[in-house]
């Protein structure tokens, strides 16, 4: 049985893709099974530019020159043809040949290589510097994540007993924000929001979005939520601003989350085994043990150091005629607007009483003076919230550069924050 004819037929329509035209004239000649099968059966007679996208941009052919290979895309049939052409002499009259090799599914394969090979360059830059500071803060890797996935704003929360405390981190500026509000069960959303959705400020507890837009979010402002889990009964989640631009196919990878998630959990179990001896149980901030802990161990090496020694005034008044609770709010609001303005280089301190101490390390000058201004903002806006406590808190700073003697600007900032204490006190008001 003869079945010549059959794998002629198979072979033009599968391995084809021959055009013969007129070389002056273009006029088509010839087409093979495949090519009619791409642009048409009624081909010869017309003229190749005026059929193949890739015609205008073949190379200049002569008798000479042989065949020639080049490379050409086709945009209406989104075809990619390495296209091999020469000329050739039949009965006095000179042609053009062109075998097309249809090479899509090959570039569409490389480019698809190329995408995952630098994806996986990207990944494993990314997991070797997360791993690197696993032993770190959290401050580390908020502005990791913000680079990484290309956003302006990286919010981790985490329940600390009743409250939930929030680090915003904000690329614009690279600052950080300390908040911390209630949890209960409006606020306590965050940790059980859709992972990867899109959510609006609306779909957030009031409180959440208050200190959304505390830390320059807008009402129209869209988060997700990276990932979330809980250590030993402990909540946490870590919120991306949602930008045009923010990567959001980087978002999806499970490699990259799991790798979030063990340097959060870390973390969390770090922190945990040594929390309650390093913070002050009413305001979160640290404590004196703590502060007596980085004067032995860090305070004394930096290059330059900044001081705030902060005083609470009227405290005992406030106890007096509205009650110790009153009090207590007092001491939280003067907390609040020290926690507002720390990160990993800026530690606040509760030293006791209505005594804070704020610590700046390795900060310029005009940085230690631009915090003690964000300080005065924060404070000056919780006391606008209508609750009849107003805070005031003096204040004395001290910045200096190495070589410094700690004792000696410790001494000073207080005699400054003195200063500062009668000029804030009111006429026949007690110095206290």
């Amino acid at each position: 049985m003869d079945f010549s004819n059959e794998i002629i037929e198979l072979a033009d329509k599968r391995y084809g893709g021959c055009v013969i035209m007129e070389a002056e004239s273009s006029k088509i000649a010839y087409v093979d099974g495949l090519v009619k099968e791409r642009y048409g059966s009624d081909l010869v007679g017309s003229f190749g530019e005026d059929i193949f996208g890739w015609y205008e941009e073949r190379p200049e052919l002569t008798l000479e020159s042989g065949i020639v290979a080049w490379e050409s895309i086709d945009s209406a049939l989104k075809k990619y043809y390495r296209i091999e052409s020469s000329l050739f002499v039949k009965e006095e009259k000179t042609y053009q040949i062109h075998k097309l090799n249809d090479i899509t599914e090959y570039m569409e394969l490389n480019r698809d290589i190329t995408k995952y090979i630098s994806f996986f360059k990207k990944l494993s830059k990314f997991q070797a510097a997360v791993l690197e500071k696993l032993s770190n803060s959290y401050y580390e890797l908020l502005p990791m994540l913000a680079d990484y996935y290309v956003t302006n704003k990286v919010l981790f929360m985490i329940q600390h007993e009743g409250n939930i405390d929030i680090t915003t981190y904000s690329k614009i500026g690279k600052q950080f924000s300390n908040d911390r509000i209630e949890l209960n069960s409006g606020t306590g959303k965050v940790f059980t929001n859709p992972q990867q959705q899109d959510l609006s400020m609306s779909e957030f507890d009031e409180g959440i979005s208050n200190i959304f837009r505390m830390t320059g979010s807008n009402d129209d402002s869209v988060f997700r939520c990276l990932c979330q889990g809980d250590v030993s009964g402990q909540k946490y989640a870590l919120y991306l601003g949602i930008w045009p631009n923010t990567d959001i196919k980087s978002m999806q990878e499970s490699v990259v989350t799991n790798v979030i998630k063990l340097y959060l959990e870390n973390g969390i179990m770090r922190e945990n085994l040594i929390y309650e001896s390093e913070h002050d149980g009413m305001t979160g901030l640290f404590n004196k043990g703590k502060y007596l802990s980085m004067v032995s161990e860090v305070y004394p090496n930096l290059d330059s150091i900044a001081y705030f020694n902060f005083d609470v005034n009227n405290l005992k008044k406030i106890n007096d005629t509205m009650g110790h609770e009153a009090g207590d709010k007092l001491l939280i609001k003067a907390a609040d607007s020290m926690r507002k303005v720390t990160n990993n280089q800026v530690h606040a301190y509760r030293m006791g009483g209505d005594e804070y101490l704020m610590v700046a390390c390795n900060v310029t000058e005009a940085e230690a003076n631009k915090l003690m201004e964000r300080w005065e903002a924060e404070l000056a806006r919780l006391n606008t919230i209508d609750d009849g406590i107003n805070c005031v808190v003096a204040v004395g700073m001290v910045y200096e550069q190495k070589p410094y003697d700690l004792s000696a600007i410790s001494k000073k900032s207080d005699e400054l924050m003195y200063e500062d204490k009668k000029r804030k006190k009111k006429p026949g008001e007690e110095i206290r």
